[in-house]
């Protein structure tokens, strides 16, 4: 049987408590996501309350408190996603307390709002057409930098930003025509009990099935010579004691596209269209996913694959030519 001040224990000492014995068990940055949800969304909503206590429509109370949420810069409101990824993080805590006899939850089936903003992202709002993206590679083509190098090849493999960024040239092959994506260069920020701080790290990447060979197209591999460095070198300064991190990168993109007067998507959207143009070429979901690293094909086909309203279009009409109007 628990002891009173167990059963009496608040939201706040039962997190502590979970924070370090799964500290371990945790990649260092995803422990500090994980810190920065709790000190900022968390805590302040349910730390005093006692976690016995906690049911099915405080939860879902949670999540419409959340949707509501502004960021805290003020720029706009809290991301689908990122909601998601909070209730993920607090529902697996509670499931914690469940197996310790702290706490009933009951049933767990939620509702999310979705934003327009949400909506239009998934769409393909954050996916270039084939005629957007010879724009930006003609962007790129007159800059001199290897930062935009890097952008290339973004859209050329569809690499995430943090792996472009620890690319180090004992990742590339030239010979045979691969990069290796082994690692992946971010930024952490951990919070606890109030104190913030951060620190850049290199780790390996997302997950297992990260860890891949992606082939590099002859045109890049001609560029790739004409800036190949020592092997511990990145390929983004090509020094090997300086390092470009993702803020960075994503702040020049950024900057590059404005002035280019091309259309925006996000750095990430890069990804989704390189995926994109991986379809429409006829390439199955099995390679796309495991050219993207991905476990699941379902993530693939559900998050990165959209078409543009041309090949709709294109379907469509073909469907339509079946049947003779009279």
């Amino acid at each position: 049987m628990k002891e009173r001040n167990d059963m009496n224990m608040t939201v706040e000492v039962w997190i502590r408590n979970w924070q370090r014995t799964y500290r371990s068990y945790i990649k260092e940055s995803t422990f500090a996501t994980y810190s920065v949800a709790i000190e900022n969304h968390i805590l302040p909503y349910f730390g005093k309350r006692q976690i016995k206590d906690i049911r099915h429509d405080d939860n879902q109370e949670f999540i419409l408190f959340l949707s509501q949420k502004r960021k805290k810069n003020g720029a706009g409101y809290l991301a689908f996603k990122t909601i998601k990824d909070i209730m993920a993080l607090w529902l697996g805590i509670l499931e914690k307390a469940e197996q310790k006899g702290y706490i009933r939850l009951g049933k767990r089936q939620y509702q999310y709002p979705v934003s327009g903003t949400d909506r239009a992202h998934g769409a393909g709002g954050n996916c270039l057409t084939l005629q957007e993206e010879y724009e930006i590679i003609k962007c790129l083509k007159k800059q001199k930098s290897l930062k935009s190098l890097g952008i290339a090849l973004a859209l050329a493999t569809g690499m995430r930003i943090g792996e472009i960024c620890a690319l180090q040239w004992d990742c590339i092959d030239l010979s045979r025509g691969v990069v290796h994506v082994k690692q992946t260069l971010q930024r952490i920020y951990t919070k606890e009990n109030g104190t913030g701080k951060s620190k850049v790290i290199v780790t390996a990447p997302k997950s297992f099935h990260s860890d891949r060979y992606i082939p590099l197209p002859e045109k890049y591999l001609l560029l790739l010579k004409k800036h190949q460095a020592e092997p511990d070198a990145y390929l983004l300064t090509g020094s090997k004691d300086k390092f470009i991190e993702p803020r960075t990168l994503r702040e020049y993109y950024n900057r590059l596209m404005e002035s280019n007067g091309t259309k925006y998507v996000t750095f990430h959207g890069l990804r989704h269209t390189f995926a994109t143009r991986m379809v429409e070429t006829g390439c199955d979901y099995k390679t796309i996913s495991e050219l993207l690293g991905h476990a699941d094909i379902n993530t693939t086909f559900r998050t990165y694959v959209h078409s543009d309203m041309d090949k709709k279009r294109q379907f469509v009409e073909k469907a339509g030519n079946i049947i003779e109007m009279g």
